[in-house]
């Protein structure tokens, strides 16, 4: 059995320049492999993978072959894929095809490890690839190779957000009225956009949307070419972190309230009424239209002014037992882009999916539901 390499941690990292090509990523992510080996290994990468079209039998050539070298025999050999930027919805496929690749290998020749490398991976995009036995290195350090025959295990500790997300004040969560209104427009749009279209199509800053466009690209939830336009969004993981950063329950006021005679009455009620202010419907019962999952039980009903609201509603303030909640929202974003249903202006399904992930009792299964049925039908409400 080969010497078992041990866990290195390499201190004082500097993470120099960001790379620009998937070519200087390999490049980084394999000297970052060398610097943790012990004395006698070398790492070695063929950055045009030659040789191996007849190995692999593949539609689609792999980026390049990774060698583990001792006293200058191989020990193990890694086939990869090097990305610069990876969008955590981009994750599974490119899993599928290093597995594919490393299924098509011959019996007659060594079995291939798969690998990826990257600018960065966020530590949910490593967990996954620990999951599916996919080693991966990124040009920060972050790294996991293995291997069964011969034993092998090397792992080490790079950067935890990207170094390279680009100047300005730092963003490390999606709170605030800018990333509201960011991450509604990456949720409702379709790329591909610049960052300059996406802060028009939120109606916020230029410097806010490069801040969370980086952030969000480190954390694998958005993919870029270079420093150019944004080609993908992981929308679904986006609000669902953008659900647990900014619930509606801390970032607006919310009153109980009683409608006696359900929420059905109350939705007659509001489609009835002249609109003599804004209001928009989330929850449960902004659901309802696209994927109902049961009985809506809370009605959440966003108003400039609840408390005249509550009085034109005939609703009733209760302490407990509330079957509406009122709420003053601090983001007017949740009056953009709604829609109508059974006369009531409802939420767009963006909002109601983050409103339903981040609600009380049931409601998170409800908004798993709905982004259920928003995965499924992404042209009946994005644009």
């Amino acid at each position: 059995m080969s010497e078992v390499p041990r866990a290195f941690t390499v201190s004082a990292k500097g993470y120099g320049d960001e790379p620009k090509t998937e070519a200087d990523v390999l490049l980084t992510a394999t000297a970052r492999i060398q610097a943790v080996l012990p004395a006698g290994w070398t790492v070695q990468a063929n950055a045009e993978a030659g040789g191996l079209d007849d190995a692999i039998n593949t539609y689609r050539r792999p980026d390049s072959c990774l060698s583990l070298m001792r006293e200058r025999k191989i020990v193990a050999t890694y086939v990869v894929e090097a990305k610069r930027a990876l969008a955590s919805s981009s994750l599974v496929p490119v899993v599928n095809q290093l597995l594919e690749q490393q299924m098509s290998t011959p019996p007659t020749v060594a079995r291939m490890r798969p690998m990826l490398v990257a600018r960065y991976l966020s530590s949910r995009q490593q967990q996954t690839l620990q999951e599916r036995g996919i080693a991966y290195a990124d040009a920060t350090g972050n790294l996991y190779l293995t291997s069964d025959d011969p034993l092998i295990l090397l792992s080490d500790r790079g950067a935890s957000a990207d170094p390279w997300r680009g100047p300005g004040r730092p963003t490390t969560n999606l709170k605030g009225l800018p990333a509201a209104k960011l991450a509604r427009a990456l949720a409702d749009f379709a790329p591909p956009y610049s960052v300059a279209e996406l802060a028009e199509l939120a109606g916020a800053s230029l410097g806010a949307a490069y801040r969370l466009s980086d952030y969000l690209a480190g954390e694998g939830l958005l993919a870029r070419t270079g420093r150019g336009p944004i080609t993908n969004v992981d929308w679904p993981e986006l609000l669902r972190r953008w659900s647990r950063d900014a619930r509606y329950l801390d970032t607006s006021t919310t009153r109980g309230f009683l409608e006696p005679r359900g929420l059905d009455s109350l939705v007659e009620k509001l489609g009835n009424r002249e609109p003599m202010q804004r209001y928009a419907v989330s929850g449960s019962l902004a659901a309802q239209p696209y994927a109902p999952y049961a009985e809506a039980r809370l009605g959440l009903i966003y108003s400039d002014d609840p408390v005249t609201l509550a009085s034109e509603l005939s609703l009733r303030p209760v302490e407990t037992g509330a079957n509406v909640l009122l709420a003053t929202p601090r983001s007017p974003v949740v009056f953009e882009r709604t829609p109508t249903w059974r006369d009531i202006t409802i939420v767009a399904p963006s909002q109601a999916a983050a409103d339903l992930l981040g609600g009380p009792g049931r409601n998170p299964t409800e908004g798993d539901y709905l982004l259920d049925w928003m995965k499924e039908n992404e042209d009946a409400w994005r644009r």
